[in-house]
């Protein structure tokens, strides 16, 4: 029998069952997509639908129990850095009514887990297609709601706190944990070990407990981080995924806009930084994260025996930070990329302290894989070998070659990547492997 009288009488069901027979343990590979060539034509044209979306709906179908990526990973036998790669696909399910997001089933697990909606369920097995309804309020938007006259409420008792800071208007920038977009970050051990322990302290339930016991010892309470490192060795974006995992907002500070020309004025922006985070921090659930980005440029080594108003000025900056960090109760966060610049004032205060090194070969093999698709597992190791780049600057190479997929409608070859990172690569040093890094990722 032919594949194409094999599916002649092909139906939502069957379909599906071959996807989910043919999942099984397939990595996901070229021949696995060629397969199910058939079979995912027929329930993109039903369902409207992407190929991996169907998979994942397909999966959840066979399980029927909230999965989480491990379960993905688990059943596909791949990674799960690999199938966190997915994660836009599956937001879109989400959007689109078809899942709904929801804690792992199995009691342990304290990530988020996804299910089919009911409907979605029922149909389906009914061999019919489902077609979301159009988006209407729900109990989980009344909820929303709900949240959201909650936040009012912290709103108004935020209010004096906004009047004090209006004249800091623009030192800060508020991003809202649910508005960062989940990214695999790839960690060689050294890393991993140090940013995984911290993501996991800084998790509700342990930051609470830790601080009520450092304060019964009447220690501080405030944990004050460090991530320092070469550029594009993903510093700002482990923070921001380490502030989307545990639930935290992040106010970010505009260094730009503290400084001022006036006197004196620098001085109260400063201060008036760790005045609001201290309100916010006091009328929301979970403490946010203070990001001091690039925080060399302001606190470096203070100048002696200044007579300059401008370094004058400065100094004051500095020993107000200096001040408010030691009575700090909060989560900071700092980067930089000079840690040389820093004063050991300020170096004693940080309690955790994490270097960002370019990636091993193998990390760099396992980025260039999740950021370029359709590249191959020798390919990915070639380039890795051959192009000592920083996760950013990867990444560059997969949005140029990104573009040329949108102007041309094809995929650059090995060859046109490589003139790719001969043209990021500013200098011959970027060509060479450095065996004796120990290195991180983007």
């Amino acid at each position: 029998m032919t594949k194409t009288a094999k599916f002649d009488n092909m139906c939502v069901v069957t379909a599906l069952i071959e996807i989910i027979k043919q999942s099984k343990d397939s990595h996901l590979s070229d021949e696995f997509w060629q397969s199910c060539e058939a079979p995912l034509a027929y329930l993109r044209s039903q369902l409207g639908l992407t190929n991996i979306q169907i998979v994942f709906v397909a999966i959840l179908l066979e399980n029927d129990y909230a999965m989480v990526w491990s379960d993905f990973a688990s059943h596909l036998d791949i990674t799960n850095f690999e199938v966190r790669t997915y994660a836009n696909e599956m937001d879109e399910l989400v959007n689109k009514g078809w899942l709904i997001p929801c804690q792992g089933d199995i009691s342990y697990r304290d990530e988020m887990g996804y299910k089919l909606v009911p409907e979605a369920v029922a149909t389906l097995l009914n061999n019919q297609v489902f077609v979301p309804e159009p988006h209407t309020t729900t109990a989980d938007d009344d909820s929303v709601e709900d949240d959201d006259d909650d936040d009012n409420d912290d709103n108004d008792a935020h209010n004096d706190c906004n009047r004090d800071t209006k004249q800091a208007n623009g030192l800060l920038i508020l991003k809202k944990h649910t508005e960062i977009p989940e990214k695999a970050l790839f960690f060689n051990p050294t890393e991993q070990k140090q940013v995984s322990h911290l993501a996991n302290l800084l998790s509700p339930k342990k930051f609470s407990s830790i601080q009520r016991r450092l304060e019964a010892q009447n220690m501080r309470k405030g944990f004050a981080c460090l991530f320092y490192g070469g550029p594009g060795t993903g510093k700002t974006e482990t923070v921001l995924q380490i502030a989307r995992q545990t639930g935290r907002d992040i106010i970010q500070v505009n260094f730009s806009q503290v400084r001022s020309s006036w006197v004196g004025e620098s001085e109260k922006n400063t201060k008036a930084i760790f005045d609001y985070y201290r309100a916010v921090a006091k009328n929301t659930e979970r403490v946010p994260i203070l990001l001091f980005n690039e925080a060399d440029t302001v606190i470096g080594k203070r100048n002696k025996g200044v007579m300059e108003a401008v370094d004058k000025m400065e100094n004051a900056m500095q020993n107000i930070i200096l001040q408010e960090m030691e009575d700090f109760d909060g989560i900071l966060i700092a980067t930089t990329n000079l840690m040389g610049n820093f004063d050991s004032a300020f170096e004693r205060r940080f309690l955790y302290k994490i270097e960002f090194n370019k990636p091993e070969t193998e990390v760099k093999a396992k980025i260039w894989s999740s950021m370029l698709k359709r590249l191959s597992k020798k390919d990915a190791l070639h380039l890795a070998s051959h192009f000592d780049f920083s996760g950013g600057q990867i990444e560059n190479i997969a949005r140029k070659r990104a573009v040329d997929y949108i102007i041309y409608g094809k995929y650059a070859s090995i060859d046109e990547i490589e003139d790719y990172c001969r043209a990021e690569a500013l200098n011959s040093k970027d060509h060479k492997k450095e065996p004796k890094r120990i290195g991180f990722i983007i």
